[in-house]
């Protein structure tokens, strides 16, 4: 069941960003700048829009995930002498050196998939211990906005749908950005979860749909004129080649789906009983 409660007058919003650094876009040089400026300029929007809302941003790439704000240590960053406000200040100075070293950490690489599967597990996580320790003061309102630029492979199916089933468990709406196509998986996510899914295909469009679309709250959003949901592609990837699938073969026992008939399922090991013939029951002594 999607979120059905808004934020109410004087209650802040904990945003959980998952940014997507995978190295292919490293070799986009004129496209970084842009890409990493639009997150760290949204992100600080966030935080600019009332002084009770908060941020954490994971970042993912094909090998790890990582906490990137706010740090672990809990340093505050210097008094700004250029009329910024401190907080902003150490978001940027936290956030975006990090980026860049997990983007530029090998750009020649096989894997296209980045591990947004286990940076949206770490966020919902994290909305979770922030739920225990403000319980007694008030509600937290919390969402997390995924933005992705990496292929999709499916790889991370089983992995996807248990994020989707928790985050729908504890109300938490799961948006999503995709840039340069869609994502069948994160599509799926969003729907589950009561978010918003949009792709765009120029990356001058990342901080005008983030702020126009992404910005209000899941109540408000019901009064703006956003575009139309596209049909969501709720295709399962096969357990063998983790490819989407129009039709396959599901097992019995666990439901684990294969594109094609085998013997064993890799899943449970359950031997399927198929082209073998009937054998008869020994019948039951008197």
């Amino acid at each position: 069941m999607p979120p059905s409660t808004g934020i109410m007058a004087g209650e802040g919003c904990l945003l959980v960003m998952v940014v997507d650094v995978h190295p292919q876009l490293a070799l986009h040089e004129g496209m970084v700048q842009s890409y990493l400026s639009s997150c760290i300029s949204f992100a600080n929007f966030h935080l600019a829009t009332s002084v009770k809302n908060r941020l954490a941003v994971i970042a993912a790439n094909h090998l790890e995930t990582r906490f990137l704000y706010p740090q672990k240590n809990g340093e505050k960053a210097d008094r700004q002498k250029d009329g910024r406000l401190e907080l902003l200040s150490h978001v940027d100075e936290s956030i975006m050196e990090e980026l860049r070293i997990m983007m530029y950490h090998d750009a020649k690489v096989e894997q296209t998939e980045s591990l947004i599967s286990g940076a949206i597990g770490r966020g919902l996580l994290y909305i979770k211990r922030h739920e225990r320790e403000d319980q007694i003061v008030n509600k937290i309102h919390a969402r997390i906005l995924v933005i992705k630029i990496s292929s999709d492979t499916g790889s991370q199916y089983l992995n996807y749908i248990n994020t989707y089933l928790t985050a729908q468990k504890i109300n938490t709406a799961i948006d999503v950005c995709v840039i340069g196509g869609d994502c069948g998986l994160l599509q799926q996510g969003a729907d589950i979860s009561g978010g918003y899914y949009h792709s765009i295909q120029d990356m001058s469009q990342l901080l005008q749909s983030l702020i126009l679309m992404y910005q209000p709250d899941i109540s408000v959003r019901k009064r703006l004129n956003a575009p139309p949901p596209d049909s969501v592609d709720y295709r399962a990837a096969c357990f063998c080649h983790r490819t989407l699938v129009d039709m396959g073969n599901v097992c019995s026992n666990c439901l684990s789906v294969y594109c094609k008939a085998v013997p064993l399922c890799s899943t449970c090991n359950v031997i399927f009983q198929t082209d073998r013939p009937l054998m008869k029951l020994p019948k039951k002594k008197k």
